[in-house]
């Protein structure tokens, strides 16, 4: 690493798109938006939708729109005075070498635990794990756990009672490759035909969903379905507060849920989310789906959510969340960086 510094500097690369999701994306602007102003920001992303485009110039972050992968396009872009931040499943150790010679320093976001890590720094939010589960260099620091959640600045505030009576919220990613939300909406159709009774439900479609018509087709089959787009993080905490039970992917989504504190379905829609889901399921943070989604599956967590005979396991898993984030992550973040920047 260098030893001066003439600005404050974060350069961002991860991808995003309909076949790999946004959650890299989301990562990264999560950890932009708690960094701040205060440092100039940039994002290198790979031929970047509009929308994507969008989502991240909307938080103040700078596009730097890359023609292609290649590692040379994104190597051109870096200068000796940033810190890169990396995030994604093909910044391979030969590449992160080669960044971490251009760059100021080097720091990873990670959600595999694979592979010999050569960052200064490695950042991964599920919890259970711990710097033995890696392979590194000696000088490399690891930030892990749900003290390092990487969330909007929004869900880190007190939370409030769950309401006896509010919606289902349902999110499942902003691309939802795998059509999860088709599926979570045929189970709770079920699961309502056996109480007699329909819940209000408001289902959050990203803007890369490719199977909208298909969850507006639903609509027909519900009482009360309404679809919800482009949330700022303040209006989906809104959603959040006045929700009764949240079923999500087991993604960074979950991590909102539990940090404003309601009864949660984490369904894993992706092998990337399996430490994160072991961690929900290991802590008592939430109901979690490992498999193909039936009504059988979602039931138990649905009764966990709704009915007045399990408002005691519901307390227990509303308590755990509180537990284990308790809204700090934005002043760790920005000392960690404020030292990578020094």
């Amino acid at each position: 690493m260098a030893t001066t510094n003439t600005t404050r500097s974060i350069l961002f690369r991860a991808d995003g798109n309909p076949q790999i999701g946004l959650g890299h994306v989301m990562r990264c602007l999560a950890l932009a938006e708690m960094l701040g102003a205060e440092y100039n920001r940039r994002f290198a992303i790979v031929q970047p939708a509009p929308e994507v485009v969008k989502l991240i110039e909307e938080k103040g972050v700078d596009v730097v729109a890359l023609a292609t992968n290649e590692p040379g396009d994104f190597l051109a872009s870096i200068g000796a005075d940033d810190v890169v931040v990396l995030d994604g499943y093909s910044f391979d150790t030969d590449f992160q070498r080669a960044v971490r010679l251009r760059a100021r320093a080097l720091v990873f976001i990670d959600d595999l635990v694979m592979g010999h890590q050569v960052a200064d720094v490695v950042i991964n939010h599920a919890g259970g794990i711990t710097p033995n589960d890696y392979q590194a260099e000696a000088y490399t620091q690891f930030y892990l756990g749900s003290n390092y959640a990487l969330l909007r600045p929004a869900f880190f505030q007190s939370s409030t009672p769950t309401p006896a009576e509010g919606t289902i919220f349902i999110s499942l990613g902003g691309a939802d490759p795998s059509n999860t939300s088709i599926k979570v909406l045929n189970s709770l159709r079920g699961c309502f035909k056996q109480a007699n009774q329909e819940w209000r439900i408001h289902i959050v479609v990203g803007p890369l969903q490719a199977n909208r018509p298909a969850i507006e087709a639903m609509q027909s089959q519900f009482k009360h379905l309404h679809l919800l787009s482009n949330l700022t993080a303040e209006q989906m905490v809104a959603e959040l507060t006045k929700c009764q039970l949240a079923i999500t992917a087991c993604s960074t989504v979950a991590y909102e849920v539990c940090s404003i504190g309601r009864p949660l379905i984490a369904v894993q829609t992706a092998d990337n989310q399996i430490n994160l889901a072991f961690f929900l399921m290991g802590r008592n943070l939430a109901s979690v789906l490992l498999s193909a989604l039936s009504i059988n599956d979602i039931h138990r967590g649905f009764q966990i959510g709704t009915s007045m005979k399990y408002a005691e396991t519901r307390q227990f898993m509303v308590d755990n969340q509180r537990r284990f984030f308790d809204g700090q992550s934005p002043e760790r973040f920005r000392a960690l960086f404020n030292r990578l920047c020094a």
